[in-house]
């Protein structure tokens, strides 16, 4: 009768280790397949360190579009024309039948500054919800570019794109990195670029990044913080810095001027989103795909906004406005 029973106990132990076991694995694949779908992925904070540019305003748009709480990196936080265009861009989306579900927090930061910088981090980490360690990531969209043959260039643009590009982006490491390691984030830098006529020295100072990017890599390992870069071949080094596009709808006096910031096609928005979200990310991602050039630009809600005088107009009334013109 022992027998019996000690056989019943070990069945049950074994069938009950079996259970347990099989809802591990469901889990780890539940939770696996999670982070790899984009759709499914936890949503938590993004630092954009320069939303000044139209590159940082398409970036900083289209992660909140995602469900993602994103700091807006700019100079001037309150009254700079980017300042503006992201109020009305969410006031936009706020009002519109598909409502966005993110955020966009802007924030006054200058990677040339490590006070500014300091001030920022300790700004994010007061802002950060219940229950969120640090961010997910920090892409880092800041830096400048000269075109123009060494001998006819200043040094001061040199130094410009150096004090920017490169020690910018060993500040910006330094000052995050310590929201980055609680949750095991990213660092996603702009790499190479194109080795175009006139951009000797701009190409140095993205070698560069490439080489702090190796080194920051290994450095960092060890905290489960991945280091990323965008090798932005393909795209025009002007247009990484740019700043919003204006396009004025009517010569006449007091008619809105629209703002656009699309730079990067849908297909490049999806590879940083992949940058983000690869359970195993790459060391580097290509943002410049097969036959690009014949792919639409990144959704072209990603931002528009109109200005008339320094305010924002809502989109119903400059519908209204254009439809007031057209009737004329």
């Amino acid at each position: 009768m022992e027998v019996q029973t000690a056989l019943v106990l070990t069945i049950q132990l074994i069938a009950l280790f079996s259970i347990a076991g099989a809802l591990l694995l469901y889990l780890l694949c539940k939770v696996r397949g999670t982070r790899d779908d984009p759709t499914g992925v936890q949503k938590g904070s993004i630092l954009v360190t320069c939303a000044d540019t139209a590159l940082g305003l398409q970036i900083c748009t289209f992660f909140a579009s995602k469900g993602h709480r994103v700091f807006a990196g700019m100079k001037d936080p309150v009254e700079s024309l980017p300042a503006k265009l992201l109020r009305g861009w969410m006031k936009m989306r706020e009002n519109s039948d598909t409502p966005v579900s993110g955020s966009v927090v802007p924030m006054k930061i200058d990677v040339t500054r490590e006070d500014v910088l300091r001030e920022a981090a300790e700004s994010m980490g007061a802002h950060l919800n219940a229950g969120e360690r640090g961010i997910l990531a920090v892409i880092n969209t800041a830096g400048s570019v000269y075109r123009g043959r060494i001998d006819s260039q200043d040094s001061l643009q040199w130094e410009n794109m150096f004090k920017n590009n490169v020690m910018g982006c060993l500040r910006t490491a330094r000052a995050f990195i310590g929201l980055l390691r609680p949750t095991r984030g990213r660092l996603i830098l702009l790499g190479s670029g194109n080795d175009d006529d006139g951009l000797t020295v701009f190409m140095a100072t993205r070698n560069a990044v490439q080489g702090c990017a190796d080194a920051l890599r290994k450095e960092l390992r060890p905290y489960g913080v991945s280091v990323v870069t965008l090798d932005s071949r393909g795209v025009p080094a002007e247009s990484l810095f740019k700043a919003p596009v204006p396009y004025t709808i009517s010569d006449e006096e007091g008619v809105p001027t629209q703002y656009s910031a699309d730079v990067l096609t849908s297909s490049a928005l999806g590879v940083i989103e992949r940058a983000l979200y690869d359970n195993r990310p790459s060391e580097t991602y290509c943002l410049s795909v097969p036959n690009s050039k014949f792919q639409k630009k990144g959704p072209s809600q990603t931002l528009k906004a109109a200005i008339c005088h320094g305010h924002i107009i809502p989109r119903e009334r400059l519908q209204s406005i254009i439809a007031l013109l057209s009737q004329r």
